[in-house]
């Protein structure tokens, strides 16, 4: 098994120009040791996100280049294990979130992790579901930040994208050029306040190459379930978006007239938010496999 670390490589972008710091085979075992998404600034609830150093903000460890991967192909990243560190954190600032007009000043609450779960406080001990909230490839043309989400990837804050789930990122570069990072300890869906239990941690994936699959954004796949994801400036444009992709997807998988397959979504699968406070937001519609039990054609 290879391990990456931020020490052998770290982006702060996706561009089309990505250099990797390793190459790896199709269905080779990778493991990925991340920051925080802060860097390692935030150390204590004295340390606050106004006065971090931003050009250290979510790096992303990686690229690595997965062998014989061309544009038009599609990569499969079957997330394997997720481990954590012992604390994580927390933190508010005003202007940010969705309720951020009603931060009167910025805060971090550090967040132990114990047998499991995240110790809130004395009475709220939640079990955690770590996932990787960055993870993206070189996208076609246009640099973007790791603070932006798109078709590339990149910080979807998909809670989905978990233990035993896969994601699936359309291949736009020679290499596909794969990083991630922005470990959350636990997160729900929106991100409300900007932040999940920001930590550290280590990611074992094993990236496959499928040839040909043309994809224009990400899916992510659970055992119950295919979630087409999709990023836009405002929410209602990504909810488009996740829609549009996910009743192509059914409809291809169900073998459906589109208009047929259009009703089906209404009455069979859900459409959420996945995050509400990056500089894009980022939507999913569910697809139950129920009703699509294999990825369909393309």
């Amino acid at each position: 098994m290879r391990q990456i670390s931020f020490e052998d490589g770290i982006t702060y972008v996706f561009g089309p120009h990505l250099e990797p710091v390793a190459t790896v085979r199709s269905g080779e075992t990778v493991e990925f040791v991340c920051q925080d998404s802060c860097g390692a600034q935030i150390r204590s609830e004295e340390d606050t996100l106004d006065h971090l150093q931003m050009d250290r903000v979510n790096g992303a460890t990686g690229p690595v280049a997965i062998e014989g991967t061309h544009p038009g192909d599609a990569i499969r990243v079957r997330i394997r294990d997720i481990r954590v560190a012992a604390t994580g954190f927390q933190s508010i600032v005003s202007s940010y979130g969705v309720l951020g007009q009603e931060v009167r000043g910025s805060r971090t609450k550090m967040i132990p992790i114990r047998d499991g779960k995240a110790v809130f406080s004395k009475g709220i001990r939640l079990p955690i579901r770590p996932h990787v909230g960055t993870i993206g490839v070189a996208p076609a043309s246009q640099e973007w930040t790791t603070f932006y989400p798109g078709d590339h990837g990149g910080n979807l804050d998909t809670k989905e994208i978990t233990k035993g789930n896969s994601v699936y990122l359309p291949v736009f570069q020679p290499g596909g050029q794969l990083a991630m990072g922005d470990l959350h300890a636990l997160m729900a869906d929106g991100e409300v306040c900007v932040t999940g239990i920001e930590i550290a941690g280590t990611v074992r994936v094993q990236a496959d190459v499928l040839r040909g699959y043309g994809l224009h954004r990400p899916i992510v796949e659970t055992p119950e379930a295919w979630l087409t994801v999709a990023s836009a400036p405002t929410l209602d444009e990504a909810a488009k978006l996740a829609t549009h992709d996910g009743v192509a997807f059914l409809a291809r998988g169900t073998e459906l007239p589109w208009d047929e397959a259009y009703m089906l979504a209404s009455i069979a699968c859900d459409l959420r938010i996945s995050q509400d406070v990056d500089p894009w937001r980022t939507a999913k519609l569910v697809i139950p496999k129920k009703l699509v039990p294999r990825l369909p054609t393309s």
